[in-house]
């Protein structure tokens, strides 16, 4: 999900970002206390080797003293052991915090990229990019990029010491310092640009390539692979030219800024040593401050060197706060709503598809009641793949309203409200897990009876008790193993687990043998007389025994509503009030980029 800079500054979505850093800073603060208590501990700990070197050269040496000199190292090996020990310490304390905010964030990242497409259509990437950023954003707050940034301040304090030493010894640090700033600057410009161009050609190559695997084998039959090969290649080209110019800008600047601190410790020897001959230092003073110069520049070059991850992770937290703010989950309702039992009525329906401009459905009104099922029939792009879409709640009316015993569908809780609904898609998909998994909805604790019931229901029962492990074979993603009937009639079951009062099928026969339409039509009468709502879309006249109702659509508009006979009497010409005649012989095929 790119967004602009002009909308990562955008006032609203700032302030937001700094609430969420205020809530994270108070929720771990003790981490953080932690993190800079260990860093103070840790920098003041640096000054053990300057120190030690200056007393070496300026006492051990002079006197001659073994035991001072070995009395010096055995301190000296201790404050070591105690700052090793600190920065374990730090980076336990950093990987804790990275740890729990993804944690914090894992759902509601997950929530924004499942329902964004939703309500703004399909992404052109891969839909991905905000799980993406949350992984940027863990791997910087457990890496080495906090530490580079926490010990920047310290500068100033290396800063000052070499200044005590000698004004001359601090006033080259600080020029030093100056250039490696500069340094700095430029590489978060150039870093910043390259890394949002390959945040959006990475999720178009991998959208590229997820597609050329979905259709390998249609493609391989149809003598399309070597050009689907060559799209995702075009793509594959963009990604590493612009890897490439992100890490030929940080090979260059952190190379160059390595070598400038090379030649800045040098400098500083130089100017030691015209101090040390002028008679306006000693020679402990000379290494101590070549060591001091080094630490001091030491948080400047890794900076450079950890920019990438910093702009990531800076770029990732703004589309991670956009995402989560604009698509989060609503609040649970205090009051919950008794499940639907008596109707569902469309008033005055209009529906924009996501990612359109377009009316998909225009002002459609009905009122279905239990018992009830209807048939809604149309040439393809007539709407009535979106019309179901909004019934079940996916689709948010553009005008109209659309109510479940009085009550809009909003009314309810998701999670509350969805198992009250089934739903087979025109194509059927099924989630890596066993066949049981995938008709309880993946219900931790789904009665076995229930499932035996929905798979009973949809015809299923004795073909999976053929299968080598029954309910518990196990199935890949989509399903691929299973054939486009069985699949479909699996779909059935999931869509009848649990007794739902609305359930929608969107050509839940294409796949079906005459045992399939005959263990549907019994699945449909069944749910009519249990006092559910069944609404199927179809195009095969054959199939509308099990309809009570039937409503024709053409153009978005409801051209004819009523009870099933009526209906087909007045497609037929027995009735003066006939409506345009429907094409049965066109399958369904409007999804929202066909309607749009």
């Amino acid at each position: 999900m790119d967004r602009t800079s002009a909308e990562y500054n955008n006032p609203e979505h700032t302030g937001a970002r700094r609430q969420f850093l205020a809530l994270f800073a108070r929720r771990y603060r003790g981490h953080l206390a932690l993190v800079a208590l260990a860093s103070v501990l840790i920098n003041v700990l640096v000054f053990a080797g300057s120190a030690y070197m200056m007393l070496v050269y300026d006492s051990v040496l002079p006197s001659r003293s073994v035991p001072t000199l070995i009395g010096l190292f055995v301190m000296l090996a201790l404050v070591y052991l105690f700052q090793a020990l600190f920065e374990a310490i730090r980076a336990q304390a950093l990987l804790a915090l990275a740890n729990g905010v993804h944690d914090d964030l894992f759902e509601a990242v997950h929530q924004a990229t499942v329902i964004r497409p939703q309500h703004q259509g399909p992404d052109r990437g891969d839909g991905l990019q905000l799980i993406r950023d949350l992984d940027s954003i863990h791997a910087f707050l457990a890496g080495a990029g906090p530490v580079a940034l926490i010990d920047l301040p310290w500068v100033v304090l290396f800063m000052a010491v070499l200044f005590a030493l000698h004004w001359w010894l601090g006033l080259t640090a600080l020029g030093g310092t100056l250039v490696m700033a500069a340094l700095a600057l430029w590489s978060n410009h150039r870093v910043q640009t390259g890394s949002r161009d390959l945040a959006m050609i990475t999720g178009s190559r991998a959208a590229a390539a997820t597609a050329e695997i979905r259709f390998g084998d249609v493609a391989l039959a149809m003598g399309m692979q070597a050009r689907l090969v060559h799209r995702t290649q075009r793509w594959d080209t963009d990604f590493i030219a612009a890897q490439s110019y992100l890490a030929r800008t940080l090979a260059r600047l952190g190379g160059a800024s390595r070598t400038f601190r090379m030649a800045l410790q040098s400098l500083i020897l130089t100017v030691g040593a015209l101090l040390v001959i002028d008679g306006q230092a000693s020679g402990g003073v000379i290494l101590a401050s070549s060591v001091l110069s080094g630490r001091a520049l030491a948080p400047v070059d890794q900076a450079i060197a950890q920019w990438r991850t910093v702009v990531a992770a800076r770029s990732g937290w703004a589309r991670v706060v956009i995402g989560i703010t604009t698509w989060r989950r609503p609040p649970s309702r205090a009051v919950a709503l008794d499940p639907p039992v008596a109707q569902i009525a469309l008033r005055d329906v209009w529906l924009v598809p996501p990612g359109s401009s377009r009316f998909a459905v225009q002002g459609v009104t009905l009122t279905l009641r239990a018992g009830q099922v209807l048939a809604l029939v149309g040439p393809s792009a007539a709407g009535k793949s979106s019309l179901v879409r909004a019934m079940l709640g996916l689709w948010t009316p553009a005008r109209g309203e659309i109510r479940l015993d009085g009550a809009t569908i909003d009314q309810w809780d998701a999670d509350a409200i969805g198992p009250h609904f089934g739903y087979v898609a025109q194509g059927v998909d099924l989630i890596d897990g066993t066949i049981g998994e995938n008709i309880a909805r993946f219900d931790p604790v789904a009665p076995s009876s229930a499932i035996i019931d929905a798979a009973r229901a949809a015809g299923m029962h004795e073909t999976i008790l053929a299968l080598p492990d029954g309910y518990e074979t196990r199935i890949a993603a989509g399903g691929g193993e299973l054939s486009a009937g069985q699949r479909q009639r699996i779909g059935l079951a999931r869509a009848l687990y649990g007794d739902p009062f609305l359930i929608v099928l969107d050509e839940a026969n294409s796949n079906l043998d005459a045992d399939g339409d005959a263990a549907l039509a019994s699945a449909i009468g069944a749910v009519q007389r249990r006092g559910g709502i069944v609404v199927m879309i179809t195009h095969r006249p054959a199939t509308l025994g099990p309809a009570t109702h039937m409503a024709v659509m053409q153009q978005g508009r409801l051209v004819d509503f009523g009870e099933r006979d009526a209906v087909l009497r007045r497609i037929s010409g027995d009735s003066p009030a006939r409506p345009a005649s429907v094409d049965w012989d066109a399958a369904d095929d409007d999804h929202h980029g066909a309607a749009a």
